[in-house]
């Protein structure tokens, strides 16, 4: 290293630290080497002596552990050379501002020393510096608040601020286009803030050969400058939140070998220009949504592209087939073409990439028969996805593929009804897929000798049978095993120590929880739909590393757990469907990152618990059909802010709903039905915002991110509680609604309901409501059920619901209505015409004799089919047609109402027109 050391312009704050932390020898000796490079004139560094470096001038130590974390040498009239021992000083955490003085440095390297604190302006005065290198690796790197002083090093060739933090520096594209001799710039990660590249008008950094902006957040649209930096060989701004079409004129850049433009917004086909691109090594425009025939495209683009090694569209909405052109690529080692739309039969071609290492085409619509010769030379493959297609996989029993696999998908691929025997060859393998792969049978023992290599078994939604077996524990390496719906018996092992991720869910285990559990270091555990009985034992309290935990539908007995503390990672509990007593444990409110609670169809008693208001990223309060009791509590509304489902239906709560829940503003679906809640019809259901509008349907939550491997946990669980969809698009929506019914509520339905427009279902019946229906019920435009049945509601059936054009279940039974279509007389005079019964209010005598006659009807019928074989095939065609009607049937009760003989029911014909037929094979939108 050169440079004069001339008098350096500033001095600052410099902290003596005088304390009783002692020099770490090994620092001592990098400060006393560098003394001895520079001169002194002014014996400012006279007091660099002793043991104790930490009590030298411009010196600065940890109190706690000793080392030097800042080097302040500021003001001081030092001449010399940088010595390169100071890289020896491992824990300084702050750059010096004494390096601007090296007016003739021409090369700093300071990358990846663990420097903070912010970036010394001083640095502009480097002017012949041409390399800057002060990049980081996963950071915290250097903070640059402003990035004029970058716009001063004109002889700049090479800038690597990777990893820095960067989010104020909004002048930085300005200042690096006033550095016309780069060539490299690093600034990946470094938190760039928002820009528009295309408000570069003139760029003047045509030399650069290499553009790295990857994983900042630019949000911005692709600039076509890009086409203008002819010198160009790599271009990476992957994940930069760029937008709109690649330009057109990218074959220009004929220099590429590298294009990295993937996880961004980036539309429209892959521009023909590229077919210049003939040195292309990778391409990664994975993540976009990107259109067109990718066979098409391939005839032009890839005939030159001899070098391409890297291949990966993965993440697009491309379609086309591989037949064609995919022969041509002989030197690919890595194809991901995984998660697009394209179709049609796999050549054997493939088999010829003998260069290959790496092939995903999974989540595709392929379809076909793979057999042997289409991996006959593929002997470097370590990762094969196939997962997600139409694929029947036909080999011999006795075949050995060419290659040493990884990774191996085969997800949703026909690969039984017998285990893979060729596997056994395969002694490198860390993960096996093969979930809903119609397998059949026991595993075979030697799938568990891969215990040297293999961390990850996934072999769920088959018809496996057998048990887990007993030497389990010794697969050390294996971190994830996932088995769930399958038709395993017996009970559970002990589990290896290295255990990440359990998945046993939907099988015929039996037997208590492994004793062992609490000792593993378990993030997923997953063993709902079993037989497993026993109590919950207090050890997973212990495991802090866990996130979701769901021992749902067993037999576990005795009271939850009250040892939960604060310092776990829990995102979801779910022990609903067993046989749980006692109150719900007050530490619960100590897991500040629950996101989904549910205890419901256990025998739960008591009062919530105060502490659950401390759980403030609730999404899901699960607690229905339980014993619980009480008031519902007002800090649901005051301290539950992010809830979107709150089920406390079939409880023995009581008193009036309180008003707070309108402070809900994420409230999806509010089911508090079948309890002993009293007082008006909330007025304030009308403030309930995300019923507003149906586009607010789709589930924003973070909770819907959380996903088991080998399950989406977030919507197997809404779609076991909730009727859930998902659009073309892929999104989860919620068919959200209010179920108020079988309380005590009474008063008048509030026209502010009407303010609902997004609800799709309301249920208020077996209530004690009275009053009329209003006519501002016909504003929620989007009910597909409605039951209002078993009230006091009285009055005509307002001529709104005709409006109602997306309805499917409509119940006003068992109330005083009146007027068409059931009378024409609304009023006093109506009173004559009254004849309700309740459904609870049958006399004995008409049970006595509906009992007898449908004694005599069975036995009729029975004897009937007994003696005739020809009534018996009538009747069963009958009930075939019958039921096949139903398949599009629709239902609207108005029964038990004041409904004459006789009477045009007009209105009822426009309602039932206005209701869409209902799929009974579909999934009920209410719980009625």
């Amino acid at each position: 290293m050169l440079g004069l050391l001339t008098s350096l312009a500033l001095w600052c704050l410099v902290i003596n630290i005088k304390g009783s932390a002692a020099c770490i020898s090994g620092e001592r000796d990098v400060l006393a080497a560098f003394n001895a490079t520079i001169s002194d004139p002014d014996r400012r560094l006279s007091s660099w002596q002793g043991e104790n470096c930490c009590n030298w001038g411009g010196i600065s130590c940890s109190k706690k552990t000793g080392h030097v974390v800042k080097l302040d040498l500021g003001g001081h009239s030092l001449k010399g050379e940088i010595s390169p021992s100071l890289v020896g000083l491992t824990r300084l955490v702050h750059l010096p501002e004494f390096i601007g003085s090296f007016k003739m440095l021409k090369y700093l390297d300071l990358s990846h020393a663990g420097f903070g604190g912010t970036a010394p302006p001083q640095l502009g005065n480097l002017s012949r510096l041409s390399y800057l290198d002060l990049g980081s690796f996963g950071g915290p790197g250097i903070i640059v608040d402003n990035f004029h002083w970058v716009s001063k090093l004109n002889s700049l060739r090479y800038l690597d601020l990777s990893w820095s933090y960067l989010a104020a520096s909004v002048d930085w594209l300005q200042a690096v286009n006033m550095l016309p001799s780069l060539q490299v710039l690093r600034l990946n990660d470094a938190s760039l803030p928002a820009t528009d590249l295309t408000s570069l008008c003139q760029v003047n950094f045509t030399s650069l050969k290499l553009l790295n902006l990857k994983n900042n957040d630019l949000n911005s649209s692709m600039p076509n400058w890009i086409v203008k930096l002819s010198a160009l060989s790599e271009l990476d701004m992957t994940s930069c939140g760029l937008s709109g079409m690649i330009p057109d004129e990218l074959g220009r850049l004929t220099s590429l070998t590298f294009i990295g433009l993937g996880d961004n917004k980036l539309t429209g086909a892959i521009p023909t220009s590229a077919s210049r691109l003939c040195n292309l090594v990778q391409i990664s425009l994975s993540g976009n949504i990107l259109s067109g025939d990718i066979a098409e495209a391939a005839k032009s683009l890839f005939p030159c592209m001899k070098r391409l090694q890297i291949l990966d569209l993965a993440g697009n909405n491309l379609i086309g087939s591989l037949s064609g052109w995919l022969e041509v690529m002989s030197s690919l080692r890595v194809l991901d073409l995984s998660r697009n739309s394209l179709s049609g039969v796999v050549p054997r071609s493939i088999g010829n990439l003998s260069s290959l290492i790496y092939l995903d085409i999974s989540f595709n619509k392929f379809k076909g028969t793979l057999s042997a010769l289409h991996f006959a030379n593929l002997s470097r493959l370590d990762t094969l996805d196939l997962a997600s297609n139409s694929f029947k996989i036909v080999v011999k029993q006795s075949w050995v593929p060419p290659f040493q696999l990884i990774n191996l998908g085969l997800q949703d691929c026909l690969v039984g009804p017998e285990f893979p025997t060729w596997l056994r060859s395969q002694t490198r393998i860390e993960m096996i897929d093969l979930g809903s792969a119609g397998i059949r049978g026991p595993l075979p023992d030697w799938i568990w000798n891969f215990s040297s290599s293999m961390t990850s078994l996934d072999v769920s939604t088959n018809n496996i049978t057998g048990k887990l077996p007993a030497n389990l524990e010794q697969s050390r390496k294996l971190t994830t095993l996932i088995m769930g719906s399958n038709k395993l018996e017996g009970n559970i092992p002990d589990l290896p120590p290295s255990i990440r991720v359990l998945n046993l869910s939907d099988n015929s285990l039996s037997g208590s929880l492994p004793q062992s559990l609490g000792d593993k270091d378990l993030h997923y555990l997953s063993l709902s739909k079993n037989s497993i009985s026993g109590v919950i034992p207090t050890d997973l309290c212990n495991m802090m590393s866990m996130e979701l935990i769901d021992l749902s539908d067993n037999n576990l007995s005795g009271e939850l757990p009250n040892c939960w503390r604060e310092e776990s990672k829990l995102y979801v509990i779910d022990f609903s469907s067993n046989n749980l007593w006692g109150e719900i444990p007050s530490t619960i409110g100590s897991l500040n990152s629950l996101m989904s609670l549910d205890l419901s169809k256990n025998g739960l008693s008591g009062i919530l618990p105060n502490s659950l208001q401390s759980c403030q990223m609730l999404t899901l309060l699960d607690l229905a059909e339980n014993n619980l009791s009480g008031n519902i509590p007002r800090w649901i509304g005051d301290s539950l802010k992010s809830l979107v489902f709150l089920r406390l239906g079939l409880n023995q709560f009581s008193g009036e709903i309180p008003e707070q829940l309108s402070q809900l503003p994420d409230l999806q679906d509010l089911n508090l039905r079948d309890n002993k809640l009293s007082g008006p019809v909330p007025r304030f259901l009308g403030n309930l915002t995300a019923f507003h509008l149906f586009n607010k349907n789709q589930i924003t939550s973070p909770f819907v991110q959380l996903k088991v491997p080998g399950n989406t946990y977030a919507l197997g669980t809404y779609r076991a509680y909730f009727s859930v969809y998902t659009n073309t698009s892929g999104a989860v929506y919620l068919l959200k609604g209010i179920d108020l019914s079988a309380n005590l509520l009474t008063s008048e339905i509030p026209s502010e309901i009407g303010f609902l427009s997004g609800l799709l279902y309301l249920n208020l019946s077996r209530n004690r409501i009275g009053g009329s229906i209003p006519g501002e019920v016909g504003n929620m435009l989007m009910l597909e059920a409605l039951d209002l049945s078993s009230n006091d509601l009285s009055g005509p059936i307002p001529h709104s619901l005709t409006s109602l054009t997306h309805l499917s279940y409509l119940n006003l039974s068992y109330n005083d209505l009146c007027g068409h279509p059931l009378d024409g007389i609304c009023g006093p005079e109506s009173d004559k015409h009254r004849h309700r019964k309740h459904p609870l209010r049958f006399d004995m005598l008409t049970c006595l004799f509906t009992l007898l006659g449908f004694a005599f009807g069975i036995s009729t019928v029975f004897t009937t089919f007994i003696c005739s074989t020809v009534t018996r095939k009538a009747y069963f065609q009958f009930t075939d047609r019958v039921l096949r009607k139903l398949h599009n049937a629709v239902e609207m009760r108005l029964s038990i109402n004041r409904m004459p003989a006789g009477r045009e029911p007009s209105l009822a014909i426009r309602i039932q027109d206005s209701i869409t037929c209902y799929n009974l094979e579909q999934p009920s939108a209410v719980s009625m």
